[in-house]
């Protein structure tokens, strides 16, 4: 059975909206290790819990989409510098990013920019942040998923139809 120009263009809708929502580019496109004078690391505000201190943290980046991975230009101290700080950083500001739980003040360099936490105090107590970002992804799939299941059951309809 041949599909309609209908459903053709709904299959090709669906994977070009799944595609743009998990950040598919070329090969190498879109992404840099270049200077990062264009970061800026963002506290966003720290919240006490269970004698440690759970602060937010966020970034805005002036120039395109680029990569720093853990290093002097990316890192946390005193303690270990990695703290599950993101590596891949989009243009814009981004707020919501991680959150980090420490005993003690520690200072986040991104760039050429350094933040220190604890920051100023959360208005509620905030949630841990390692699923932050999926919400757009969740719903494409959701939409991509409706959007088969009522192909699949206008194919299966057309076939019973038919002669």
């Amino acid at each position: 059975m041949r599909l309609s120009w209908a459903h053709r263009a709904l299959g090709v809708a669906g994977v070009a909206l799944a595609l743009a929502a998990l950040g598919a580019t070329p090969a190498g496109a879109g992404t840099s290790s270049r200077a990062p004078a264009a970061l800026t690391p963002i506290v966003e505000c720290s919240a006490a819990r269970s004698g440690s201190t759970r602060t937010l943290y966020g970034y805005q980046n002036t120039g395109g989409p680029m990569v720093l991975d853990v290093g002097p230009n990316n890192s946390f101290s005193p303690g270990p510098a990695n703290r599950g700080q993101p590596t891949s950083f989009d243009a814009g500001t981004r707020i919501n990013v991680f959150s980090v739980d420490v005993k003690g003040p520690v200072t986040w360099t991104l760039g050429n920019g350094r933040v220190r936490a604890p920051g100023p105090s959360c208005k509620t107590t905030p949630a841990g942040s390692s699923l932050a970002g999926w919400g757009p992804i969740a719903a494409v799939v959701i939409v991509t998923a409706v959007l088969g299941v009522l192909l699949f059951w206008r194919t299966r309809r057309l076939r019973t139809v038919a002669p």
